[in-house]
C-alpha cells in the first residue's frame, strides 16, 4: 500500500526535527508543506506525484512584487526534493542538489575567472563547503548585477552601487534581511580583493539584528529524573550509552552516528571525531559514565556484524544508526524521565545546550566549551550565558547612585 502525501509530509518533518533543524526553519517548511497539501486537495490527489510537484513548483510569482521570485522557486524545489528523498530512502536528504545556480548565470569569461579565483582562495583558507557555497553565491550575484549595469568587472562599481545591490538582492527574492547576514561576510571578502574599491566596504552594514532566544535546558528536577532512568537500566544498553554521550559531550546526532569502532582509543581514553558540519577533527576524553556504558553495549548487546560503526540498528539489517533514531532515543529518555516536551525543544539540540550550560557553570573557559562543541566561532558560546541565571545576574549594572526602585 502506497503512503499518502500526508504520511510522507509527516515523515519529512520528523526527519528534519531529528537532524536538529531550528524550529523557525521547520515552521517555514511546514508552511510550504501545507501549501503543497492544499494544492493536492484542489487537484484531488492523495498521493505524491510528479504532476503535483511540477504544478507546485510552477507557481513562483512573488506575492509582494507580482514578479518571478528565484527565492520562492528555490524554496519550492527544495521542499519537493526533501519529499522525494523521504519517498526514496525514508530520510530527508538535506544536501545541496545540483542545478542552475547563480554562478551558472555568470556569462563573462573575466567574471567567471574572478569567481573561480575567489572560490580557490576560500578553499585554501579551509572554509567549510556550505560557507564557500554561500560566499560564492553572493559574489556571483554581484557579478550578474555588474553585467546588468553594463560594467565589465567589479572595478567599475561606483559609490552607492553596493547599497543598490543589496536592495537588488531583496527585490529579486535572492535574500531576505533575515537571511543575508552570513552572506554579507562573503561579499566583504570578495570586495577586499579590489584594494582601490575599499570605499565600497563602507556601504555594507556592519551588523544586522538577529533574534536571540533564551535556550532551553533540563532543570534540576528533570536532571535528577534522567540520572535515575539512565542508572536503572530502563533503556537498552545502546540507548543508555547514546543518551549519556549526548548529555555529557553535546555531540550532534550525525556525529554520534558516524563514530566508528576505530575512533575509540581505549589506551588514551579518547574518542576521535571528525565533525560533519565543520569538517574539523575533535578529540573528546572518554569519561567513566558514558565510557562504561559503551563497554557494556559492546560486550553484551551490540549485534555481530561487518559494519564498523559503533552504534548499530537493533534489528536486521545491522547497519549504522540514523540521525532520526538518535532523536527518537532521546525522546524515549525524556518520556521515561517523565519530562513532557510539548512545544519545547528536544533531541540533540537540547542536549548540546545542556552540556554547554553544565560546562559553563563548572567554570570551564568559553574557548574550551567552543572546542568541545566544535564551534568554528568561539563567540557563539556567548549565547549559552542565557542558560545560567547567576551568570546573567552578575552581568547586570547597578542603579545609578545605588538607588532603589520603589
Amino acid at each position: 500500500m502506497k503512503k499518502t502525501l500526508n504520511d510522507i509530509v509527516q515523515e519529512t518533518i520528523e526527519s528534519l526535527i531529528a537532524k536538529d533543524y531550528k524550529k523557525t526553519t521547520i515552521k517555514g517548511y511546514r508552511r510550504r508543506f501545507n501549501e503543497l497539501q492544499s494544492l493536492a486537495k484542489t487537484m484531488n490527489i492523495s498521493e505524491p506525484t510528479e504532476e503535483l510537484f511540477q504544478e507546485y513548483v510552477s507557481d513562483n510569482t512573488s506575492y509582494i512584487s507580482g514578479k518571478y521570485s528565484a527565492c520562492k522557486e528555490r524554496y519550492k524545489i527544495r521542499t519537493v526534493n526533501l519529499i522525494r528523498s523521504v519517498i526514496k530512502t525514508g530520510e530527508a536528504d538535506t544536501s545541496r542538489k545540483n542545478g542552475k545556480s547563480a554562478s551558472d548565470r555568470v556569462i563573462s569569461e573575466t567574471s567567471k575567472k574572478e569567481l573561480e579565483e575567489f572560490v580557490n582562495t576560500l578553499k585554501k583558507e579551509g572554509l567549510a563547503d556550505n560557507t564557500i557555497c554561500s560566499y560564492k553565491r553572493i559574489a556571483a550575484y554581484l557579478l550578474i548585477y555588474c553585467a546588468e549595469k553594463g560594467y565589465d568587472h567589479v572595478g567599475d562599481l561606483h559609490p552607492g552601487d553596493i547599497s543598490r545591490f543589496i536592495i537588488y538582492l531583496y527585490d529579486h527574492g535572492y535574500f531576505r534581511p533575515t537571511t543575508i547576514s552570513s552572506a554579507l561576510s562573503g561579499l566583504r571578502r570578495f570586495l577586499k580583493r579590489y584594494p582601490d574599491k575599499k570605499r565600497l566596504l563602507m556601504e555594507l552594514p556592519s551588523r544586522l539584528p538577529r533574534e536571540r532566544k533564551i535556550l532551553e535546558i533540563y532543570n534540576n528536577d528533570e536532571t535528577k529524573s534522567i540520572k535515575a532512568v539512565l542508572s536503572e537500566s530502563v533503556l537498552s544498553k545502546r540507548n543508555t550509552a547514546i543518551s549519556l554521550l549526548a548529555l555529557e559531550t553535546g555531540l550532534r546526532g550525525v556525529d554520534t552516528c558516524n563514530i566508528k569502532l576505530s575512533d575509540l582509543d581505549w589506551e588514551k581514553d579518547i574518542v576521535h571525531i571528525k565533525q560533519q558540519k565543520t569538517g574539523r577533527q575533535i578529540h573528546i576524553p572518554i569519561k567513566g559514565s558514558y565510557g562504561n556504558a559503551i563497554v557494556d553495549y559492546l560486550l553484551y548487546e551490540r549485534p555481530e556484524c561487518i559494519d564498523s560503526h559503533l552504534f548499530i540498528r537493533e534489528l536486521a539489517p545491522y547497519t549504522k544508526l540514523s540521525e532520526a533514531a538518535v532523536y527518537e532515543i532521546l525522546k524515549k529518555m525524556d518520556k521515561a524521565a517523565g519530562i513532557i516536551t510539548g512545544k519545547k525543544s528536544s533531541g540533540t539540540r537540547k542536549t548540546r545546550h545542556n552540556a554547554a550550560s553544565r560546562m559553563l557553570k563548572a567554570g570551564v573557559p568559553m574557548s574550551d566549551i567552543s572546542a568541545v562543541l566544535g564551534h568554528t566561532d568561539p563567540n557563539v558560546v556567548m549565547v549559552y550565558l542565557s542558560t545560567d541565571e547567576s551568570m546573567m545576574a552578575s552581568c547586570t549594572l547597578p542603579l545609578p547612585g545605588g538607588g532603589i526602585i520603589e
